[in-house]
């Protein structure tokens, strides 16, 4: 994945928006300005620092579901498979959008991401 400012991110009442990345000290990311009212800064705001936590949430599932033991039970289950497969090609669609990194199609997976290998 692309390099950014780890997340949780949250907006304050000010318009800046801060990192609260885990373990760290939290830092100013940018300061947001619009126009309209102030339940549409308050609701953007939270889209845009929630952005950081979705995109690690599919990055994560991703991985997961690129494991031959869960690509197995999903293919080998008619009444979830269709389902399955139309949810994991929006979550691969969405992270190729957010990352701008041409990702696999499922069931392959990328094969210099070693994060689960037993080490």
């Amino acid at each position: 994945m692309p390099r950014y400012t780890p997340g949780p991110w949250k907006i304050r009442p000010n318009g800046e928006l801060w990192s609260y990345q885990r373990g760290g000290t939290p830092q100013q990311v940018g300061t947001m300005s619009w126009a309209g009212k102030p339940e549409e800064r308050d609701g953007n705001g939270r889209i845009l620092a929630g952005g950081v936590d979705a995109c690690e949430s599919l990055d994560e599932l991703m991985l997961i579901i690129a494991q031959p033991e869960v690509v197995q039970a999903i293919e080998n289950t008619p009444r979830i498979s269709a389902k399955s497969r139309m949810i994991i090609e929006n979550a691969r669609a969405t992270l190729e959008e957010v990352t701008g990194k041409k990702l696999p199609e499922w069931p392959k997976r990328d094969p210099h991401d070693h994060r689960l290998e037993s080490s």
